[in-house]
């Protein structure tokens, strides 16, 4: 739990930390030095990807839904609290290139529909935006809190082979409330390589 409060108070209100090295959730080491500038700038901001991420490639990007579903309770250990007649959107996407066709990033989300306002939850069941664009859309107050970030080998689930990820995991509070925990990866080459060119 100390790396998770760790992680937390360096990003809250920074972007830079001293020496380098942050202790994630899952006891590691990661360099953040490490990393292409423009990947370690997504993993800390508490601003929206799919935006930074047009702006850098200077492309449209695409929000594709992988998976979308109703349920009960969260499969994973969320910091979302749960309470009678909770239901929650569980939400995976990828972010692509519309030229390009690159995956930028992918996306595992669970939303607290009842902590959201109605047509905003309703605008999310119906899948027609990605959350953060939807979020300034609606001009919902929010406030995003890093929970963990680091970097591992993910597996075939959003590309076609193995590759090495940086991943983010943060809270999105609506009402002072925990209302959207997402977990973001993003191939580290492909970063790398954008900015090597």
């Amino acid at each position: 739990m100390g790396s998770v409060v760790l992680i937390q108070k360096h990003f809250k209100t920074k972007g830079f930390v001293q020496g380098n090295i942050v202790v994630n959730a899952k006891g590691h080491d990661v360099d953040l030095s490490a990393l292409p500038p423009f990947l370690r700038t997504l993993l800390v901001t508490d601003g929206t990807v799919t935006k930074s991420i047009e702006a850098y490639y200077w492309e449209p990007v695409l929000v594709e839904s992988q998976l979308q579903q109703l349920v009960d309770k969260p499969a994973r250990q969320t910091c979302l609290k749960k309470s009678p007649g909770s239901q929650y959107l569980h939400r995976k996407v990828t972010l692509s290139g519309q030229q390009s066709r690159r995956t930028y990033a992918s996306a595992d989300s669970y939303i607290h529909l009842n902590v959201l306002p109605e047509t905003t939850a309703q605008r999310l069941v119906e899948n027609k935006i990605g959350i953060g664009e939807l979020l300034r859309d609606e001009g919902v107050e929010s406030y995003r809190e890093i929970l963990d970030l680091g970097v591992e080998t993910a597996d075939e689930t959003f590309w076609d082979t193995e590759k090495e990820v940086a991943y983010r995991t943060y809270v999105i509070h609506i009402e002072d409330k925990p209302a959207i925990e997402i977990t973001e990866w993003f191939p580290v080459d492909l970063y790398r390589d954008a900015e090597s060119s």
